[in-house]
């Protein structure tokens, strides 16, 4: 049996280096590159940009990308690598393709395989995790065709990929749940809307606006000049202990 476990650890390797080998000549991995791999062999986007660097960092060889045995951790051991590969190799041949597979069969192939291999049975829950790590647009396109994963996508494709703070900053606004009324008369005036500018990488809120004028240029304006401005004296208005640079942004 571990002859042919090692067989199967080898073929991964391979099989890898036929994709990665290929995707770490570009000066730049895009996102849908990286997806495309990341389907084709069955591994989530990050393995795929830990795979190119392992390769880059390497000889260029098969052995370069075998799996990894993990030391374990917070006192579990982890998926022995034969087990991962495995898996990897069943999301790929029996999930990833048209005829829509559900988990549990797909999971019943994964026990059959693992029996007959001499490998252990990895829990169910574990067989979940590896297919919800997976890309849902390249899955769904796989799965169900082009025009299942059409609502998938963003109407502009796929976004820069965002390696530092405040290297892109989304604002958007949203109505508040509560209506504002006249301080003597007690008559409602309507509801206010908050404009927030949130930093992507770190989801932090960077700057904070309300109004209760409709979301405008006007809105988006001073929201960014709430984000530009030092937020000490603000802070201090409301009562909001200030935690050193954080008090800045």
């Amino acid at each position: 049996m571990a002859g042919g476990s090692a067989e199967v650890t080898w073929s991964v390797a391979v099989r890898r280096a036929e994709v990665i080998g290929v995707l770490a000549q570009e000066r730049q991995v895009g996102l849908d590159a990286a997806d495309a791999a990341a389907a084709e062999l069955g591994v989530s986007r990050r393995q795929v940009y830990l795979l190119v660097h392992r390769w880059r960092a390497g000889e260029g060889l098969a052995t370069d990308l075998l799996p990894r045995v993990s030391s374990g951790g917070r006192g579990r051991g982890r998926l022995a690598a034969e087990v991962e590969a495995l898996l990897a190799e069943v999301i790929g041949s029996r999930y990833l393709n048209r005829q829509r597979r559900s988990v549990a069969a797909v999971y019943r192939e994964v026990v059959r395989l693992c029996r007959m291999r001499g490998l252990q049975v990895p829990a169910r829950n574990t067989l979940a995790q590896r297919i919800s790590q997976l890309d849902p647009v390249k899955t769904t396109t796989t799965r169900e065709g082009a025009d299942a994963a059409r609502s998938l996508r963003s109407a502009g494709g796929e976004a820069p990929q965002v390696e530092w703070l405040l290297e892109r900053v989304q604002i958007d606004h949203t109505p508040v749940d509560l209506i504002v009324v006249d301080e003597r008369h007690r008559l409602p005036i309507g509801r206010p809307y908050v404009t927030a500018a949130i930093d992507v990488l770190s989801r932090s809120v960077c700057g904070l606006v309300v109004t209760l004028e409709a979301p405008s240029a006007l809105s988006v304006g001073l929201c960014l000049a709430h984000m530009v401005t030092d937020k000490r004296a603000w802070l201090e208005r409301l009562g909001v202990p200030q935690r050193g640079a954080a008090a800045r942004l």
